[in-house]
This record gives C-alpha cells, structure tokens and sequence, in this order.
C-alpha cells in the first residue's frame, strides 16, 4: 500500500471515529427544556405559526419571537413526524433521542463537509486535501469539552433549531458565492433554485442570521467596491453595477428581508420586563468578551493556534499568503463589528453577559474557519524538519480538543428511565426522583405543571395514556 493511501486511510478511520462518537453523544444527551411547547406549540408559538411573515406583529399584535417563524415550523414538523417514522423500526423511547441524534451529526457532518469543501477546492470526499481539511475542522467542533463557549450544536434539540439549523442552511446559501467571489469558481445559475427560496427562510429563522446576512453582504459589497485592478480605483457606481448576478438577485433581497426581520425584532414580547438599558448592555460585553476567552482551554488554545499559523504565513510572503492575510484582516473587521452589535439584540437573563456560545457562533466558526485555512496552506506548502515540526505541532493542537470532548455518554440515562417507567406503570401520576429533568432545566414538584409534557409523551407513543408526573421535592 502506497504511502498515500495509508494517510487516507488514516484519516478515514479517525474522522469516522470521531463522527460516530460524536453520534453517541448526541442519542446520550437529554432532551432539555422547552421541547414541549414548541413541539405542541402553546398560545404565544401558536401565534407567531399563524402569523408567518409578522403582518399581525406589526399591525399591533406582539407576540414571542416573530421573526423566527421557519425555526419554530421546522422543530414542530420534524419532532412530531421523525420519532413516530423511525417506529417502524425501534421503540417509541429510542426513537425520540434517535431522531434527535440523527439531527445533530447531520448538522455537524454538513458543517465539516462545507468548510472541507471550500477550503480544499474539492467536492471528491476520498481527495487527500479533502481528508486532511475534515480532520483538522472536526476535532474543534465539540459537542460537550469545551462547548460551554465553542458549541455550535446545542445541547438542547430544541435550540439546534434556532441556532445550528438556521447556521448551516445559511453556510449552505453563501457557499456558491463565497466560492464565486473569494476563489473566482464559476457560479452555476442552477444554485438559485435553492438561494431564491432561502433568501426569504433564512432571515425569518433564528435570530443570529439576520445580522450576519446583512453584514456578509456589506462587507462583500465594500471589498468590491474598494477593489483595486491594474493600480487603478475606479468609481464606485462603476463597479456597483458590475457586481455578479448573484448580488443583486440574491444578496440584495436577502438584506432586504434581513432588515425587515431585525425591525420585525422589536416587536418581540420575550422578557420584555426583564430588561437592560443599552450602556448598560455594553458596559457588559467587556466582562462577556473575557469570559469567552478565559473561561476554559478552547478558544484561548484556538486563538493561540491562529497566531502562530498567522506568524507562519507573514513569513512566507506568496501571492496566495498575502490573499489569505487580507482575508483574515476582513473576517477579523466581521467579527469586530458582529460583537459589537450584539448588545443592540437585547437582554436575557439566562445570557447575562451578552456574549454566550450561541450569540458567538459566528466569531467561533469565523476562528475555527481562519484556523483551518492557514493550516492546511501551510501543510501543502512546507517540506523537511519543518512540515514535519508543523505536523507535530497541529496534531498535538487537534489531540487536545479530541481528548477534551471524551464525556457526555449516559448524561440522558435518568430522563429515558423515567419514560420507560411511564410506558409500564399502571399509576396515573408518575413519582420521579430529585433532579430528574424531563424536558426540561429544573424540578417540577407540582404534577399539574407536567400537563403539555405529559400530553407529548403521549403522543410518541411513549405512554398508552396521558400520565402526568413530579419531582420528588427537596
């Protein structure tokens, strides 16, 4: 076997490796809270799915979240219909943490393919440059380790809808243009038949894409516009009208909607009596920053990384190093400008630093992107004790998020318990034991409290009748 085809291999068996076990964390995780009011949508989802586009928000009729129509359509859809599907073939409990798993590592393999993809030029999973680009994205996705300030899937399957879904679908909608602006592929006017109708999705779903959407386009716009050939500038209302098609069919409008969802966005009722003034806010972001970068080893490790590849690449002085250098400069203004922004989405208790793990997934993908670049330019352009010193040096960097991610198995052993109880109990109200969460964050000593949760069970087929519950008190 050629050497070749041993690192191939190689990196096959590692990326399956981690991919599966990625897969065992996901059907171990509970299912967390709010699953239930979204999946049988209560009065305040129920209006935002009868009011997709926010006419009535608008009119005067506030309600929760009504910017976020496509997220709550597609938790409701897909946790109704997949665990009752996947019954054909297990039982009503497995189905239901299968059905989330299945989600997640879907989520997590588009997201390493499509940074893979674009990075190595190649679509060709079994191409060495595709491998080699994988194996250095998929350690840092974490799916427990560090993921208190690097997750991009959420631990509760409900927010993998507002956050993680609503992510990759929006990596999925600038792929073809990033590939056509950043690395002058040839744009396929057959990408439109998927663009057109995300343009008008993906501002609607979750409340990150709206912002970032309007500040890819911004940045894109400025880049191009700025861009000088041949040592000339020319005007801008010159180059504004040469932009590629793609722009204006569909940059444009999805800016167009992106603005439409962030005015939509104040006319949100969720903690509205909880609030913050905006100095305030920002006064707080210095201490959310630091968390973010303090907290534990990820991201200080990552941005550590990021400079030493960065050193590298100023050192080696290429037409392609300096196109990369320039890149960064451009993502780093991004990310500067993105967090900055952030204290203007409003406060919430839960996120009392403005900065968490959701509200930064864009920075963390932006690193983890820059990281992954500047990796493996290096790999294919270094030879001798020096490739070989880098090596060392990336393969210790990824072992250590590898290693850190080794937990999170049985974490769902006591909620999946608790429901196979449900199905063979006879009684009517269901005992549970202290910090037993099922569905949700905390205790519930009051089985009235159980009702919606209780009325879903049900309808997994988990329980042949409603059966109500409660925690054992304190």
């Amino acid at each position: 076997m050629k050497k070749d085809q041993i690192i191939k291999l190689l990196l096959i068996i590692f990326l399956s490796g981690d991919l599966f076990f990625s897969f065992l964390q996901y059907y171990n995780t509970p299912l967390y809270g709010d699953v239930d009011s979204h999946v049988l949508p209560d009065e305040h989802i129920q209006k935002v799915i009868d009011d997709p586009f926010g006419f009535k928000a608008i009119s005067g009729e506030k309600h929760t979240n009504p910017n976020r129509y496509f997220s709550h359509l597609m938790v409701m859809k897909y946790m109704q219909k997949t665990p009752i599907l996947l019954q054909k073939f297990v039982d009503p409990v497995t189905s239901v943490y299968l059905s989330v798993a299945i989600l997640k590592i879907l989520v997590q393999i588009l997201f390493i393919y499509l940074v893979a993809r674009f990075v190595s030029g190649t679509a060709k999973i079994q191409n060495k440059n595709f491998l080699i680009t994988a194996t250095l994205v998929t350690p840092l996705f974490q799916v427990y380790g560090y993921w208190s300030r690097m997750g991009i899937v959420d631990q509760s399957v409900n927010y993998t809808f507002f956050y993680a879904v609503p992510i990759v679908l929006m990596m999925l909608f600038l792929f073809p243009i990033f590939n056509s602006y950043f690395r002058k592929s040839k744009f396929h006017r057959t990408n439109y038949l998927y663009l057109l109708p995300l343009t008008v999705i993906l501002p609607l779903s979750g409340p990150l894409i709206p912002a970032v959407l309007l500040l890819v386009s911004f940045f894109i716009l400025v880049s191009a516009v700025t861009e000088k050939k041949n040592g000339r500038l020319k005007l801008l209302y010159q180059k504004f009208f040469r932009l590629p098609d793609w722009f204006y069919v569909v940059l444009i409008p999805v800016s167009i909607f992106s603005l439409y969802s962030l005015v939509l966005g104040f006319y949100n009722t969720n903690y509205e009596g909880e609030s913050l003034s905006l100095i305030k806010r920002f006064l707080l972001l210095p201490r959310g920053i630091l968390s973010y970068v303090s907290h534990s080893l990820g991201v200080p490790l990552l941005l550590t990384a990021i400079f030493i590849n960065t050193y590298f690449l100023r050192k080696d002085q290429t037409e392609e190093s300096v196109k990369l250098l320039n890149l960064f400069q451009w993502i780093g203004l991004f990310c500067l400008v993105y967090t900055l922004l952030l204290p203007f989405g409003g406060y919430r208790p839960y996120r009392a630093l403005i900065i968490r793990y959701d509200t930064i997934i864009p920075v963390t993908i932006a690193l983890i992107y820059i990281f992954t670049v500047s990796a493996f330019y290096i790999i294919n352009r270094a030879d001798g004790k020096f490739k070989n010193k880098f090596l060392i040096y990336i393969a210790f960097v990824l072992l250590v998020f590898t290693f850190a991610d080794f937990k999170g198995l049985g974490k769902n052993k006591c909620e999946k318990a608790a429901f196979y109880k449900m199905a063979t109990s006879s009684e009517k109200i269901i005992q549970l034991p202290k910090d037993c969460f099922i569905m949700n964050w905390e205790n519930i000593t009051d089985f009235k409290r159980s009702e919606n949760r209780a009325e879903l069970i049900y309808r997994w087929n988990i329980t042949r009748e409603k059966k109500l519950f409660y925690n054992l008190p304190d």
